[in-house]
């Protein structure tokens, strides 16, 4: 049975600790499942991020503009560079920014 297309892209973005061993399907599952509901809490805090500074923008209020736009700020810095999901000794690190993207 060969693995899907999913599993094979997970498979290549694998850190394995122990060399030379395949990590189970469940772990490849279950890696892939993490990095979908990361992958989904950083879109939904970004475009949320998006819509209050849009917010205070219409409205006119500069101090709440600042304040969210230095959260802002401060949270995409700590998405930069990616996270690292781990399962059962196996790694897989995730990047959500696209480099365009991580100036915007």
């Amino acid at each position: 049975m060969a693995a899907s297309t999913y599993e094979k892209e997970l498979f290549e973005k694998l850190k394995m600790i122990r060399k030379g061993y395949r990590a189970p399907r469940q772990v490849v599952q279950s890696l892939y499942a993490r990095m979908m509901l990361e992958y989904s809490v950083y879109v939904f805090t970004k475009n949320r991020y998006k819509r209050l500074i849009d917010e205070a923008l219409d409205v006119k209020d500069e101090e709440h503009f600042l304040v969210l736009s230095n959260e802002y700020r401060e949270w995409r810095a700590r998405y930069q560079s990616g996270c690292t999901i781990s399962e059962h000794g196996y790694e897989m690190e995730c990047n959500f920014e696209e480099k365009n993207d991580i100036d915007s």
